[in-house]
């Protein structure tokens, strides 16, 4: 036994050391963007396809889906499972290879089985004939209980859960524009897996999209062409989920794992970037995909506000028009911003003259061809006497909060939700002037935050989005 056991943790420091295409395997693709660089990775991908059978992916999870035992006792290593592993916290269960593949299942931790993240039922697959159904690059091994919970439905972000997996996964009504019916929400740590995945499926099975589109299931997934391959709203998700999550090592285990399997990569895991260089606002059909501007906050501190906003896709972009307004309907351009092909940028705004105002700040993204388009709105409240400012609004998990001293005073901090009742009432030591409020535990919804230091109290209204 601990000779397999160093056998398999040599396996495994061998993909981490090799976690890369082999040299030359992209040349061909050249600077080609859009319909003609999907083509070329078509081809890529497809040329040395070795297709295995469904059954051989109960051998090969093994070997590259996997990773170290952290809870209970057994094997070594465990399954690597989408559905059931939460990085950097506690896993609530783990399967152990092999022994726990299903099998039948009637409870979450029963059995791990093979999913199709794009689902049989989308391209009306046949998983008894090797070849698209046996792929092994979309299909990962997920708990069988919670694959079953995910049916058919597409992958979206949901409003409202009708069922949640131990470590998070949502079933439920989509709060994504454009999509709509009951979707399928993994947790952020692998959005960016199946977006990649899914991206890879429409690249390699290109010329077969237009006849699995008119399919019930697949209807807000797929496009009628071969490209750009996937309806524009569904794209949006894939690109947010893309980019909200980079490639992770277990992403690029799984990819030497089906060179070696089955003989093809994903090229958008070898290469990320490929993604924006294939679906973005200057491709034909693509106009309504805007440079994504990631985030957009502001923090206060003394007479100014510092804005500050993180971008991806910067392609053709001329400059960043800052504009401001005091009732979120009518701006005015304050100043511009050049674009760097950077990925962070910021600019300050001297309120003092605003005290007692709400401002609200939009940037507004002109391409070179003089298109433009808008970001949401980021909106603060100055106060008459600037004491506090609070960050970010809208926020989830925590909220910030930052005075215009770098004191380490006791603030006293009361938040009630709009029917008054009182869900944090606590001290805080701030650290140079800064505290930071756990809201993790409270549920979305508009709550009001009072903060108190040396007999002045500030009141502000915090929105929590889940």
């Amino acid at each position: 036994m601990k000779i397999f056991l160093c056998v398999v943790a040599f396996v495994i420091n061998v993909w981490h050391a090799n976690a890369q295409a082999p040299s030359g395997y992209y040349n061909s693709v050249g600077n080609n963007t859009c319909a003609a660089l999907k083509t070329a990775l078509k081809s890529i991908i497809t040329n040395g396809h070795n297709v295995q059978t469904y059954g051989a992916l109960w051998t090969q999870y093994p070997l590259t889906d996997i990773k170290p035992r952290t809870i209970g006792t057994g094997s070594i290593n465990v399954i690597y499972d989408i559905y059931s592993a939460k990085p950097g916290s506690v896993d609530p269960y783990q399967f152990t290879p092999t022994t726990n593949q299903c099998g039948t299942y009637n409870s979450e931790a029963d059995c791990y089985n093979r999913e199709h993240s794009v689902p049989v039922s989308w391209f009306n697959g046949n998983t008894s004939t090797a070849g698209t159904a046996t792929d092994y690059l979309f299909i990962f091994p997920t708990d069988g209980y919670v694959n079953g919970k995910r049916a058919n439905f597409i992958y979206g972000e949901v409003a409202s859960p009708s069922y949640t997996s131990l470590n998070g996964s949502k079933l439920g009504s989509s709060s994504f524009a454009g999509l709509t019916g009951s979707v399928f929400e993994p947790i952020d740590s692998f959005k960016g897996d199946v977006a990649r995945a899914f991206l890879y499926f429409v690249t390699r099975y290109q010329d077969d999209i237009p006849t699995w589109s008119a399919n019930a299931d697949a209807a807000q997934a797929f496009d009628n062409n071969t490209f750009p391959s996937v309806k524009i709203n569904y794209l949006k998700l894939m690109l947010k989920w893309h980019n909200l999550d980079p490639v992770s090592q277990k992403e690029k285990d799984r990819n030497n794992g089906a060179y070696s399997f089955q003989g093809n990569r994903n090229p958008f895991i070898d290469s990320p970037q490929y993604v924006n260089r294939i679906w973005n606002n200057l491709c034909p059909g693509l106009a309504a995909l805007p440079v994504n501007i990631v985030s957009f906050s502001g923090k206060l501190s003394s007479n100014k506000i510092v804005l500050k906003w993180e971008v991806e896709n910067e392609i053709n972009v001329n400059r960043y028009e800052i504009e401001k307004s005091f009732n979120g309907a009518d701006f005015n351009f304050i100043t511009s911003i050049k674009a760097t092909n950077s990925r962070n940028y910021s600019v300050t705004d001297f309120v003092e003259n605003n005290k007692g105002k709400r401002v609200y700040y939009r940037i507004r993204k002109v391409d070179n061809d003089g298109r433009y388009s808008y970001s949401e709105i980021f909106t603060l409240h100055i106060p008459l006497h600037t004491k506090f400012n609070i960050y970010p609004n809208p926020a989830s998990d925590f909220i910030h909060v930052q005075l215009n001293n770098n004191n380490n005073d006791i603030i006293a901090v009361e938040v009630s939700d709009l029917a008054g009742r009182i869900v944090i009432h606590s001290n805080y030591q701030s650290n140079n002037g800064i505290i930071d409020i756990a809201t993790k535990a409270l549920s979305r919804g508009t709550f009001m935050v009072k903060l108190t230091s040396n007999g002045e109290s500030y009141v502000q209204k915090v929105v929590l989005i889940k």
